[in-house]
C-alpha cells in the first residue's frame, strides 16, 4: 500500500486553476458595465443639456400643434395697414387651423360625425371621403376660433392636431372694402391694396399708411348710401380728393362686401365702380372741353355761338336740356350746359386738339393707381368730327371716375397733373405736370362757382363756403343704344378758401336715380347727385378745417359781374 502525503501548495495551485476562467469572465463584465454606464452618462448629459437649451436658452419656437401657448406674441407675416391718422384698417391675428393625420384616424364617418357638432358648415361627405385617404397630413378647418379649438380637443379625437395660422382681419368691416380689398386664406393679396401692395406687406414689418381719413370715409359712404336710398338709385360711388397732393382721402363703391367674408359678396358687390367702372361721363367732361376751348386760345369768355336751333350731324340731332335758343357766349354755354354750344366749341377746336388735350389728362390709358383694379378707357374708333362732338359734351369716350376726378384736379387746381394716391404723401406737395396755365385754371374756377350759385348745381351751394361744381347727366347704354330713362347722374365739386385756394374735389356718382314728385319728376344730377355732394361738403369741411366765411367773396372779374344769367 502507497502512502501519499497532503501538500497545500499544490492544493492551492489547483485551486486558482479551477477560479481562473470565473474570474476572466468576471472582469469582462465590469469592463462592460463601465463602459456601458459611460455611454449611458453621455447620454444623460445631452438629454439633459438639451432640456437645458429648450426650457430655458430657447425661445420656445418649436412646431404649433396643440400644446402652444397662442398668446405669446409672435412675428406678424403681413404689414397693418393704417389711415393717415394711424388708425387700422387692415390687421393679422394668431388664430388655430385643424388638421388630421389620416392613418391614425380609426372611424372616418364617425369622426366627421363628432366633428360636425363642432364646425357645423363642413361637408359631411367630402370630409368623410378626406379622412379615408390614408394621408399624413390633410386640412380640416382654418383659422379657428379659441371657442371652436376648445370644443374640439374636448372631443379627445386621436390624430387630429392644431397649428398656429395667422388671419387678416378688417376692424372697420364695409367702411373701405373696395380700396383695401382682401387675401385669401394663406394671407396673399387677392384685390384692393393688400393685391397692390402685396409684397411690401409681406416684407414690411411697420405699417403701410394710407392717404384714407376714416372720419371722411364715414361721411362720404354715409351720405352716399343716404342719396341711393333717397332717390331709388341702383347704386352709387364717391371720391373725396386732396387738390395740391393728389391724396384720395376717401373712397366708396356701393353696394359693396365685406373684407373679412369676401366668399359671400356678389360680383356686383366686388366691383369697384370708381377705379374700375368705365362710364361716359355726361356734361361734366364740359369742364375739360370749355378749358381745352381757352387754352388753345380758340375762344376767350366773350366768344359767341349759335344756339338757336338743334346741330344736324348725320342723321343725329345735337338739342339742349330746356335750351335758351339764342346766341351763347362760353360763359353762358358753361353755366347753362348747352351741349350745342359745347359741340361748336369743339369743332372750332378741331378733333387734333381736343385728342391731345385728353392724352395730357390721361384719359386715353388706364390710370397709374395703386390698387390693381382700374379700367382701361373706350376710345372712339375713329376720332373724326361727330366724336369730337359727342365728347365735348360727355359721349362717346368712357372713362373711369378716378380718371374724372384727376382731370378735374388737373383743370382746376392750378393746371398741374398729379397723378392720384392711396399713399399718404406726408406733407409732400406733388410737383405734376403743366396741363394749362394758372389763367385758365383760374377762369374755369369762376366759371364753376357760377355754376353753383346760378346754375345746375345750385342745390350744392353751402352758404359761408366757397364751392365751384359742374353736374353731369348721361343716359345709359343698352346694347349699340341709350336707354331714355335710365341716368347716371354726377355731381363733381371743389371745396376752397376762396377763388385762388382751392384744396378738395368731391365727386358723386348715382346709377340710375328715379324720376320722383320731390324732384318734380326730374333725375337729372342738379335734383339728386348734387344736394348729396352739398351735404357731403357741408358735413368734411370742419373736420379739414375748412371754416365758413360770414361774406361770400364777390365775383372778382368784371366780365362776370356784367353778364346776366
Amino acid at each position: 500500500m502507497e502512502l501519499r502525503t497532503f501538500s497545500p501548495a499544490a492544493s492551492s495551485f489547483n485551486r486558482q486553476k479551477a477560479i481562473a476562467p470565473l474570474q476572466g469572465a468576471l472582469d469582462c463584465a465590469r469592463t462592460r458595465l463601465l463602459i456601458a454606464s459611460v455611454f449611458f452618462c453621455f447620454a444623460t448629459l445631452i438629454i439633459a443639456g438639451r432640456l437645458f437649451m429648450v426650457t430655458v436658452l430657447s425661445d420656445g419656437v418649436e412646431p404649433a400643434l396643440a400644446d402652444q401657448d397662442l398668446s405669446k406674441p409672435v412675428y406678424m407675416g403681413r404689414a397693418n395697414i393704417v389711415d393717415r391718422n394711424g388708425e387700422i384698417l387692415a390687421t393679422t391675428i394668431i388664430t388655430s387651423s385643424l388638421h388630421a393625420n389620416c392613418k391614425v384616424i380609426q372611424n372616418p364617418q364617425a369622426v366627421a360625425d363628432r366633428l360636425l357638432t363642432v364646425l357645423p358648415n363642413l361637408k359631411r361627405a367630402d370630409l368623410i371621403r378626406r379622412l379615408s385617404s390614408n394621408r399624413r397630413f390633410i386640412w380640416i378647418a382654418r383659422h379657428l376660433t379659441p371657442g371652436q379649438r376648445h370644443n374640439i380637443l374636448k372631443l379627445g379625437i386621436p390624430g387630429l392636431n392644431f397649428m398656429r395660422d395667422e388671419r387678416r382681419i378688417y376692424p372697420q368691416g364695409r367702411l373701405a372694402a373696395h380700396i383695401l380689398g382682401y387675401t385669401d386664406v394663406d394671407n396673399y393679396g387677392i384685390s384692393g391694396i393688400e393685391k397692390g401692395l402685396d409684397a411690401e406687406l409681406r416684407a414690411k414689418a411697420e405699417p403701410v399708411q394710407l392717404s384714407l381719413d376714416i372720419r371722411l370715409q364715414h361721411v362720404l359712404k354715409d351720405e352716399i348710401s343716404k342719396g341711393i336710398q333717397e332717390f331709388g338709385a341702383r347704386g352709387g360711388c364717391g371720391v373725396i380728393l386732396n387738390v395740391s397732393t393728389g391724396e384720395i382721402l376717401a373712397m366708396t363703391s356701393l353696394p359693396d362686401f365685406d373684407p373679412n367674408h369676401p366668399s359671400q359678396a356678389t360680383e356686383e358687390e366686388l366691383f369697384n365702380k370708381v377705379t374700375l367702372g368705365i362710364y361716359e361721363m355726361g356734361s361734366t367732361m364740359k369742364i375739360m372741353n370749355t378749358a381745352m376751348a381757352i387754352e388753345t386760345g380758340s375762344v376767350n369768355l366773350a366768344t359767341k355761338f349759335d344756339a338757336t336751333h338743334p346741330l344736324q350731324v348725320g342723321r343725329f340731332k345735337v338739342t339742349d336740356f330746356r335750351g335758351k335758343n339764342a346766341w351763347l357766349n362760353v360763359a353762358e354755354i358753361f353755366v347753362y350746359s348747352s351741349n350745342i354750344g359745347a359741340a361748336k366749341m369743339a369743332l372750332l377746336s378741331g378733333s387734333d386738339k381736343q385728342k391731345e388735350f385728353m392724352r395730357k389728362l390721361g384719359y386715353l390709358e388706364a390710370p397709374r393707381f395703386e390698387i390693381p383694379e382700374v379700367g382701361a378707357p373706350m376710345l372712339p374708333k375713329k376720332w373724326n368730327d361727330p366724336a369730337t362732338i359727342t365728347i365735348s359734351y360727355g359721349y362717346g369716350l368712357s372713362i373711369s371716375p378716378l380718371q374724372l376726378v384727376s382731370g378735374v384736379a388737373t383743370v382746376v387746381g392750378g393746371g398741374l397733373r398729379k397723378f392720384p394716391t392711396a399713399l399718404k404723401s406726408h406733407g409732400k406737395e406733388s410737383q405734376g405736370t403743366r396741363v394749362v396755365s394758372e389763367a385758365t385754371s383760374r377762369i374755369m374756377r369762376e366759371l364753376m362757382r357760377f355754376v353753383v350759385t346760378n346754375g345746375t348745381s345750385r342745390k350744392a351751394n353751402i352758404p359761408g363756403y366757397m364751392i365751384f361744381g359742374k353736374t353731369g347727366t348721361a343716359n345709359l347704354r343698352s346694347g349699340r343704344g341709350y336707354q331714355k330713362d335710365k341716368v347716371m347722374a354726377n355731381f363733381i365739386g371743389v371745396l376752397g378758401k376762396g377763388y385762388e385756394t382751392p384744396q378738395y374735389i368731391v365727386y358723386v356718382m348715382l346709377d340710375d336715380p328715379k324720376r320722383l314728385q320731390k324732384t318734380y319728376g326730374f333725375n337729372n344730377a342738379g335734383w339728386n347727385a348734387a344736394p348729396v355732394g352739398g351735404r357731403i361738403i357741408a358735413r368734411m369741411a370742419p373736420i379739414l378745417g375748412v371754416l365758413p366765411s360770414e361774406k361770400e367773396e364777390e365775383m372778382p372779374d368784371a366780365f362776370f359781374r356784367n353778364v346776366k344769367f
